[in-house]
């Protein structure tokens, strides 16, 4: 039975309400290419009115009748209910954790990198692609360096009434937010600053005028708003930070982790029994490098391993360009297999490039950018630093993670998807993400992309990684481990530096609680639903309908992605679980 035509049309236009909601967002506005005459709003006040907005989406959810309306749109509806479900808790999370980016990833402190370090990268790219057409862009333009300003100032204004709040940031992320903080200050004139290659359109005296005014308000604006973020991290403020890390510290924070657990598995899970699955999940990680260690002839263990493989030159880069080449190669051999396990790619490139300088010393690895509009290639910015000083064994599960099959497909799919609504072009979903990327790093392996045993041994280790990152982010947030356990432990078990141990720590415990939960959370899953659907339709199974059954619908919450695979399997001549 068919749902009537008002119940479709009042699903409908909840739809577009909710995708309204969405393009505010920091993060897709940059996707987009869009830059509104402000730039994002990080105050308490925006928390209010986007809590305002989840609660009556959560309403108008509730008083909706979904019998009979069609698939796609139940399936756009509830990528509605998840986001609405955050959005209605960000005021009352908002002194503990906020979301600059507006796609659910909730930091503790605007000045830490994956908080609104990443926020200032975006908006440092985004005041580089201005395009000035006319005269009147001169004006825009004027106005957002004055809003750099303001937006600086949200950062001061939070801080410092976090800190009369008694939240302070830990010591050992003070210092490494003095340095971001500084890093981005020394950088903004370069990024703020228009050539006059940019003005070519524009009559050449009003352009020199221009240029003046843009350089007054960097002086008189933009830098004593980067000294006053700067002066709120002051000696006073360091020597009143705690010692100890994790949001389990601070009056509410273990209930606000506990959400951020269920929130970035998108599972009903407890801190507790995400720690337990880890330590079992490592053991077995790490008895499958030992059975690796053994069919080489090495007698030593997994520290002993990694010492040799640092000796050996054949595993080590040492510039930018070898680096590059390593990715190049890994890249290379996946084209021949790739149209036997996928019957879609994504029109635009893809490569990769050194991470910016100011977010080097905050970011273990780096991060993936998805093509957008104005810039049509997607770009893995690594970190070089880190990389030089480690065996590269692990750079093909790397590649396979953020570009193809992982990322770079996921999200390029998504975004050229014009047969979904747009609320679903430019939803993001950590637990299927970042699981659609571990779940590709993993089918690599099945491929025989890791074609020397140090690479497969490198995948594995790479997997225990961010297995342990199960242990120490529950372990610091929930648990009470110090942060001196939790590198400990991330010594022993997960073969990384000590700068990235450093930084990796620093991010569970001071900046993005809980996201890095999602990672194996949403491999394990998409594998199981893979193995689901080969069960129930065996020969008729299909890796590439399978594949395509992830792919095609966006990014989804784990109980709706399997919601819809059920579905799919269900078309296929299976039976529809429910």
């Amino acid at each position: 039975m068919n749902a009537d035509a008002g119940t479709l049309d009042r699903a409908l236009r909840l739809l577009d309400d909710a995708w309204a909601e969405v393009r505010r967002g920091a993060y897709v506005q940059h996707q987009l290419g869009e830059i509104s005459g402000r730039l994002p709003d990080v105050s308490f006040a925006e928390a209010e009115r986007r809590s305002d907005a989840g609660r009556a989406f959560l309403a108008r959810l509730d008083s909706l009748d979904p019998a009979g309306l069609p698939h796609d749109v139940l399936l756009s509806l509830r990528v509605v209910r998840f986001r609405a479900g955050f959005w209605a808790r960000e005021a009352q999370w908002y002194w503990l954790v906020t979301d600059p980016l507006g796609i659910g990833h909730f930091g503790e402190f605007l000045p830490a990198a994956y908080c609104g370090g990443f926020l200032l990268n975006l908006v440092h790219g985004s005041l580089a692609s201005f395009r000035f057409r006319e005269p009147a862009d001169l004006d825009r333009y004027l106005a957002l360096v004055a809003d750099y300003a303001r937006l600086l100032g949200q950062f001061s204004d939070r801080t410092e009434s976090q800190a009369e709040r008694g939240i302070r940031m830990p010591k050992v992320q003070v210092t490494q937010a003095r340095a971001m903080l500084t890093g981005f200050k020394t950088g903004a004139r370069n990024a703020i600053a228009v050539d006059a290659q940019r003005l070519s359109a524009i009559e050449s005296a009003s352009a020199a005028e221009f240029g003046r005014q843009v350089e007054q308000r960097i002086s008189t604006q933009v830098m004593p708003a980067y000294d006053r973020a700067l002066a709120g991290l002051s000696e006073d403020y360091f020597a009143r930070a705690p010692e100890a890390v994790g949001l389990g510290q601070y009056t509410g924070g273990s209930e606000v982790y506990r959400e951020l657990v269920r929130l970035h598995t998108t599972l009903d899970l407890s801190p507790e029994r995400v720690h337990e699955y880890g330590v079992a999940r490592l053991r077995e990680k790490e008895d499958s490098m030992a059975e690796i260690r053994k069919g080489l002839g090495f007698k030593g263990g997994a520290g002993g391993f990694l010492a040799y493989l640092h000796q050996n030159p054949k595993w080590r880069a040492s510039t930018e360009e070898e680096i590059t080449a390593t990715f190049q190669r890994c890249i290379e051999r996946l084209k021949p297999h790739y149209g036997d396990y996928f019957s879609m790619a994504p029109s635009a490139s893809y490569g990769v490039a050194p991470l910016p300088a100011a977010l080097r010393g905050s970011m273990t690895f780096g991060y993936y950018e998805a093509p957008r509009r104005g810039h049509s290639e997607g770009v893995y910015f690594f970190n070089p630093g880190n990389l030089t000083q480690q065996p590269l064994i692990h750079i093909a599960a790397l590649t396979y993670h953020e570009l193809m099959p992982g990322h770079h497909l996921q999200e390029g799919i998504q975004q050229e998807n014009v047969a979904v609504h747009p609320l679903r072009i430019y939803n993001f979903v950590t637990a299927h993400c970042e699981g659609w990327a571990e779940y590709a790093a993993t089918l690599a392996g099945e491929i025989g992309l890791y074609e020397e045993p140090e690479e497969r041994y490198g995948r594995l280790l790479f997997d225990a990684f961010l297995t342990c990152r199960l242990i120490v982010d529950t372990g610091m947030n929930a648990l009470g481990w110090s942060l001196e356990r939790a590198k400990a432990f991330m010594r022993e078990h997960s073969g990384r530096t000590e700068a990235e141990i450093h930084s990796e720590t620093l991010r569970y415990s001071c900046d993005l609680p809980a996201q890095v939960l999602a990672y194996k959370f949403g491999d394990a899953h998409i594998l199981a639903m893979r193995e689901s659907m080969r069960r129930v339709l065996g020969s008729r199974f299909s890796i590439k309908d399978f594949h395509a059954a992830i792919l095609l619908q966006g990014s989804l919450a784990l109980p709706d992605l399997e919601w819809h695979v059920a579905h799919e399997t269900a078309r296929l001549g299976g039976t529809l679980v429910s």
